[in-house]
């Protein structure tokens, strides 16, 4: 393509029409768009109105060799090297999960109990990117955050998306599959909210490849025989770390929910509820840490 005279809008269709193999025709789009909105540092408007600018050899050298890496199923976050999620622009690399928009009502569902609450205190377990944290923390500036998870390369993402958004979490190293070697020993929270790996190993071939392809594994994925291990083992935190009342606040797999809810209960949890994201899907349980004389 080079050498020819290129305008935004005939590129943006080329990246459309070449991703169209990868994706369906309106994903294909979206990610056009949002890649030259955010090479050309133009808002969508402007897109349009300047549709018609040819791209220099510079800029066109560079964006054939980005489609290249796009076509071959490179995710567009880990290419542009951020995302949005709440209305934030979080930094993401390979290290860490691309944080979904099923997630962000998590965070608002948190924001929605807390608002009042004079200062709570909530940790992020399997933080990521630490989307969820640095989103509840600019959401509730009068919580106190903590954050962890088992992969240093995460944390030091997590950590840089706190200090573009200026807000204080406290990150920490830690498997959550160590309950009994707990981060911050000394509190007692009023939440855990998580979203941890849970799709079963034996659909890894079934899904996309960008994703499969791409994403770090071990946030992704659990071990067809014990697909509830990180979800036992957050319950096992909760007993430890919650305060009587506190709330466990967890994303899952629509499959395992009423497995999930009948070992809540049995691990002295109260008020399980087992909540439907925007398109319907069962995607999250929240319970209340109700201990009695139950140890796990």
């Amino acid at each position: 393509m080079r050498g020819h005279f290129m305008t935004i809008r005939s590129f943006q269709h080329t990246i459309s029409n070449t991703l169209q193999p990868l994706y369906d025709p309106r994903e294909a789009a979206a990610i056009a768009k949002l890649y030259l909105q955010t090479r050309l540092g133009m808002p969508s408007y402007e897109l349009v109105l300047h549709g018609d600018d040819a791209l220099s050899d510079v800029q066109l050298m560079r964006f054939e060799q980005e489609l290249s890496q796009l076509a071959e199923g490179l995710p567009i976050q880990y290419l542009l090297g951020e995302t949005e999620f709440y209305g934030l622009t979080m930094k993401v690399t390979s290290a860490v999960l691309i944080p979904r928009p099923e997630t962000e009502e998590l965070v608002q569902r948190a924001k929605d109990i807390f608002r009042d609450h004079p200062a709570p205190m909530i940790w992020d377990v399997g933080t990521g990117s630490g989307c969820v944290a640095v989103a509840l923390a600019k959401a509730l500036p009068h919580a106190k955050l903590f954050a962890t998870d088992i992969s240093m390369e995460a944390l030091q993402v997590a950590r840089e998306n706190a200090d573009v958004q200026g807000v204080n979490v406290a990150f920490a190293h830690h498997d959550m599959r160590e309950a009994d070697n707990l981060p911050f020993a000394d509190i007692r929270f009023d939440a855990i909210v998580s979203n941890p790996p849970y799709i079963p190993e034996s659909l890894r071939n079934a899904m996309h490849p960008n994703v499969r392809d791409h994403e770090p594994a071990t946030a992704l994925f659990v071990p067809d025989h014990d697909p509830l291990l990180f979800y036992r083992a957050l319950a096992k935190i909760g007993q430890r770390a919650l305060k009587s009342g506190g709330i466990l606040m967890m994303e899952t797999y629509e499959d395992f929910h009423l497995e999930l809810m009948e070992g809540l209960t049995r691990a002295e949890y109260a008020n399980v509820e087992s909540i439907k994201d925007i398109n319907g899907k069962r995607r999250f349980i929240f319970c209340i840490f109700a201990p009695s004389k139950y140890t796990l």
